[in-house]
């Protein structure tokens, strides 16, 4: 990773500020200097570091830093300019370096005085704008921060700082002395340290260093991987067994039903057969309108019929969605896959989609019945997974018995207040009936306990 090996500076003429993340793959490092020593400086330099932490450069990704520092230092360069235009320096305008690391790569802008240079062997290579004759060149030519009356000029560079390499920062003045000097590599930090009293006075080090060596993880023995297969193994059987309700089976079975797949595979049976089952009133709601044939039902809605008119309820909240009328009396409706599909008592047969719209009509040479008659039902374990033998659903006058169908043993009954004038067909994704007594629909679950 890039280190900082030594940094620099001396108020009020420079500052050298740096961020970076926990891990130390992300930072940013920042080197403003001006040539004068003005105690308006300070405010000036500490106000540039408060916009640079404000704007949270860590957070910006690696393909927008380029897009960030243009946009960045376009507009604080015009901030900038108000500021240093309010003070009486001669030279109304920053050098500045500021760098953004990600990992060994580095994004950078320049503007005045301050160069940099790398170092390549025993070698100091240049990196950017070019520190030699810059003392002779025109302010404009500088392109220092803030000065100019028009927008500046803001190019970010890249740069990839090998391993063992070092890059190093200096104002002008400092540059032309070390970087001309061809200083031995190994002693170039001392070199630069020298120049503490120099003005103005500023240096900024980076290394990229060689992580130490991570010690190798200990790795699991045998005996450990064994225990923990049998631990896990003993967790998974403790809450299988703690669930019951054949819970595996269920759980493909309403799977299947909702992404609308056939598991080819069988579902391996692992528990005992039922033993008890019970019928449970889960929920009942008062219907403001007759009902006139039996309910029907997909996983979500519930859909009744009042003379010509079909009304869908939300299961969940029992609240109406939507009421459709027709051209004469539905005598009975069925959802599809397609949606719905009602026989009116003129002939026509309609298909309807799951907001009561017709899509298709059908005529028909014989009337369809006008009532759905209480008949038995009969739910078999590929309905019912928690089952492996057929129950027998028998309506009564005011409930409903559940029989074994090959024993003829009662399993369950259950007692309505009223006279029981409709039943649908079993859900088997909800696990329940919906009766529809005199003016009320009732939601009976079946509950199996193993």
């Amino acid at each position: 990773m890039i280190k900082l090996q030594s940094k620099y500076a001396l108020s009020p003429q420079s500052i050298c500020e740096h961020q970076s993340s926990q891990d130390g793959r992300y930072a940013w490092f920042l080197c403003v200097a001006h040539e004068e020593n003005d105690i308006a400086l300070e405010e000036i330099l500490a106000g540039v570091k408060l916009e640079v932490l404000n704007a949270k450069v860590l957070e910006i990704s690696k393909m927008e830093i380029e897009n960030w520092l243009k946009s960045f230092f376009a507009d604080f360069h015009w901030k900038l300019h108000a500021s240093l235009r309010r003070t009486n320096l001669r030279e109304k305008g920053l050098s500045l370096f500021f760098a953004v690391c990600f990992d060994h790569d580095l994004i950078f802008v320049q503007f005045g005085r301050l160069f940099c240079a790398v170092t390549n062997g025993k070698k100091l290579e240049t990196v950017g704008r070019n520190w030699k004759n810059y003392h002779v060149q025109s302010l404009k030519n500088l392109n220092l921060l803030g000065l100019s009356e028009e927008d500046i000029r803001v190019k970010p560079l890249k740069f990839h700082l090998k391993e063992n390499e070092s890059l190093v920062v200096l104002p002008g003045k400092v540059a032309a002395k070390v970087f001309g000097s061809s200083p031995d590599v190994s002693s170039l930090q001392p070199l630069v340290e020298s120049f503490s009293s120099a003005s103005p006075a500023l240096w900024l080090i980076l290394k990229h260093q060689t992580p130490l060596a991570k010690p190798k993880k200990r790795r699991l023995t045998k005996l450990e991987i064994s225990t923990l297969f049998l631990l896990l193994g003993t967790a998974l059987a403790i809450i299988y067994m703690a669930l019951g309700n054949r819970i595996i089976g269920v759980g493909f079975y309403r799977a299947k039903k909702m992404v609308n797949e056939k598991i080819e595979q069988a579902i391996t049976v692992l528990n005992m057969p039922a033993r008890n089952v019970q019928l449970v009133r889960n929920w009942s709601m008062e219907l403001p309108f007759r009902v006139t044939s039996s309910p029907a039902f997909n996983q979500q809605n519930v859909f009744l019929v009042s003379g010509a008119d079909i009304y869908a309820y939300k299961l969940s909240s029992r609240e109406q969605l939507w009421k459709q009328n027709y051209p004469a009396p539905v005598g009975a409706i069925m959802t599809t896959a397609a949606g719905l599909n009602a026989t009116l008592t003129n002939g026509n047969t309609l298909g309807l989609d799951l907001r009561g719209n017709e899509v298709w009509s059908q005529s028909l040479q014989a009337l369809a019945n006008e009532k759905s008659n209480l008949t038995m039902l009969e739910i078999t374990p590929a309905q019912e997974k928690r089952i492996d033998k057929n129950l027998t659903v028998l309506p009564l006058r005011r409930g409903l018995a559940i029989l074994d169908s090959q024993q003829g043993k009662l399993m369950s009954e259950l007692s309505l207040p009223e006279e029981l004038r409709f039943i649908s067909m079993y859900d088997d994704y909800n696990s329940c009936f919906y009766l529809v007594t005199q003016d009320s629909l009732v939601c009976v679950n079946l509950n199996i306990v193993n």
